[in-house]
């Protein structure tokens, strides 16, 4: 009987003793949550990825166009002319001479003026061409006698110019003849020197010649 008793007791005192060392142990570490990558991150990334793959390559900018290309083209234009037999009576001016019905005082005389021309380009070695210009002479001689000319031609390898047309003046007994000219334009950067040469014939021997030259752009 005495030993049930006992038994009871030591179990009072050891319950205390567990419960002071079980409260002196650490509690548990909390586990660490690996959270996985954030879905707009991954969103992201796959956009970039995409945008990569389908961003095109940039195209080369387009060759710069040359003056060799160019239809419209247009300057100034100064010269050299002389009248063969410019003294000479002749049935178009009433039996009376260039010299008289003109007033002029020497068979030579400067000339200027304008050129517009408009080329049709075939891109290879041949052009055709439009010309028109107009023409003033005799200020040296302190005269204004103007002319035009309108001709159609061919232009060889962007550089060699021929052509033919009709010169007009409003000189009674002048006014219409044939003009044949031929050239050479040289290309210097971006703009043309031209030199050309041109004979305007005369049924009365009363002919005309000249050189030109200017800058056309």
């Amino acid at each position: 009987m005495r030993t049930l008793p006992l038994f009871l007791g030591s179990a009072v005192l050891l319950a205390p003793i567990a419960s002071a060392r079980a409260d002196e142990l650490p509690p548990p570490a909390a586990p660490i949550a690996t959270s996985p990558t954030p879905p707009a991150q991954q969103s992201s990334l796959k956009l970039t990825y995409e945008e990569t793959r389908t961003q095109p390559e940039s195209a080369s900018p387009p060759p710069k166009p040359s003056p060799d290309d160019y239809t419209l083209l247009h300057g100034f234009r100064l010269g050299f002319g002389y009248v063969m037999n410019y003294d000479k009576n002749v049935p178009a001016f009433d039996g009376h001479s260039l010299k008289d019905e003109a007033g002029l005082r020497a068979p030579s005389h400067f000339l200027i003026g304008y050129e517009v021309l408009y080329r049709v380009v075939s891109h290879s070695w041949l052009n055709v061409l439009l010309m028109a210009n107009g023409m003033v002479a005799g200020l040296e001689q302190s005269k204004v006698l103007p002319s035009g000319n309108l001709l159609i031609g061919a232009e060889l390898k962007n550089s060699f110019q021929i052509g033919v047309g009709a010169n007009l003046s409003p000189l009674k007994g002048s006014e219409a003849h044939t003009i044949i000219a031929a050239g050479w334009t040289p290309r210097v950067g971006t703009i043309y020197t031209p030199f050309h040469v041109f004979f305007i014939p005369d049924v009365d021997g009363v002919h005309r010649m000249g050189v030109t030259t200017g800058v056309t752009f």
